[in-house]
């Protein structure tokens, strides 16, 4: 079977749902498929246009962009790979370049699957501006979308009620998967605490981009209000993203006298990653953006035991229950955010409620993924 990603920035460009892509496409190499990707050369001007990543074939194609990365348009369509995909995969209805291009396979009759996630988040923006004319946007890229699926695919609840209620399009939840080792792995907290020598016995944690999207300064904000009810503790912020965001972060600590408290490291690698989750008392994402969809972090978190902090964003209240794998704060508080914080770090029992629900919350390997929309394909095709 010959399968076709699109998506509109793929690897080495930095994010999540490029993560995603390049996951399910090298694990559908390793079982043996023939995997292309179809994507712009925004992010990977330097790369070439043609290459083979890890058995993946990836086509970058010349594409515009607009003031918004999900208004960029093909300017290329690689039709004769097109013609002889056997299935095209299409991640994320609300990118123009993705739609444009399940819309040109569809023409060539091909069976199209999409990814659909983060539906009508635009609505729920709080630039009034935004909620308007980005709503109108996602409004119609998403009829768009819904008109040229064979297979919907919906990577959480929320979303897959909205497909069914708003659409009567039935969809398949199928999460993201998450490396294996996060699975195995014997717990390991020295390699990070030796390596970045915080000794504190209780870390709370961030991994992830480093943007305002993500609400860091709520974070810090609320350092000071935890510190009054809570001892000894110490925040680690690890992931790449805009320096100048970091350095406000920096200034922002230091204003509040919280600074000894706040450790930004960069981006850390996989494996440091993980034994700083096993160092951490509580994983927080303190995000602000609505179309929080699916992070991956929260199941990686999940897999190495750690309870979570995270704010009501997006699907995060589907993927974390408030009082059973974690807590959820309102979203832009700083008090809410610190009272979740002190509620788990102040009560042995609440947490170890909550620690025990966390190492029974399911999760899936991105091989388990893989079989899943596998057989999603091949029904297509049982189907046809």
């Amino acid at each position: 079977m010959m399968i076709i990603h699109v998506n509109e920035c793929y690897h080495p460009v930095l994010g999540g749902l490029e993560k995603v892509v390049q996951k399910i496409a090298e694990h559908q190499a390793k079982l043996g498929y023939e995997v292309h990707v179809i994507t712009s050369r925004y992010g990977a001007e330097s790369e070439c246009v043609e290459e083979e990543l890890n058995d993946v074939h990836v086509h970058r194609v010349k594409a515009w962009k607009l003031y918004y990365q999900d208004l960029m348009i093909p300017r290329e369509f690689c039709e004769g790979l097109l013609r002889e995909a056997d299935v095209v995969h299409v991640h994320s209805q609300n990118s123009l370049f993705n739609v444009i291009l399940g819309k040109k396979a569809k023409k060539m009759f091909k069976p199209v699957v999409i990814n659909f996630l983060a539906l009508d988040y635009v609505k729920l923006h709080t630039n009034r501006l935004i909620r308007f004319f980005g709503g109108l946007y996602q409004e119609w890229i998403q009829r768009e979308a819904v008109g040229i699926v064979d297979k919907a695919i919906a990577i959480n609840e929320r979303d897959h009620r909205i497909l069914k209620e708003k659409y009567n399009v039935e969809s398949e939840i199928v999460p993201h998967g998450i490396d294996e080792k996060y699975l195995t792995r014997p717990k390991d907290e020295r390699t990070f605490r030796e390596k970045y020598e915080v000794y504190e016995e209780n870390i709370i944690a961030y991994i992830g981009r480093i943007h305002p999207s993500k609400g860091l300064d709520v974070l810090v904000k609320a350092l000071p209000l935890i510190a009054r009810k809570a001892g000894n503790f110490t925040v680690v912020i690890a992931g790449g993203g805009s320096e100048a965001y970091r350095r406000s972060l920096l200034k922002l600590s230091e204003k509040l006298r919280v600074e000894h408290r706040v450790r930004i490291l960069g981006y850390i690698s996989e494996d440091e990653k993980i034994s700083l989750l096993d160092a951490s008392k509580i994983f927080v994402l303190p995000t602000r953006h609505f179309g929080e969809a699916y992070p991956l972090v929260v199941d990686e978190a999940y897999a190495r035991g750690v309870p979570l902090v995270v704010t009501d964003a997006g699907a995060l209240p589907y993927r974390v229950k408030h009082l059973e794998t974690g807590m959820i704060a309102k979203m832009n508080n700083p008090e809410s955010l610190a009272e979740a914080v002190i509620a788990l770090l102040t009560n042995d029992d609440l947490y170890s409620k909550i620690r025990e629900k966390v190492k029974r919350v399911k999760i899936l390997t991105w091989r388990q993924v893989c079989e899943r929309i596998s057989k999603i394909y091949e029904d297509i095709h049982d189907v046809n």
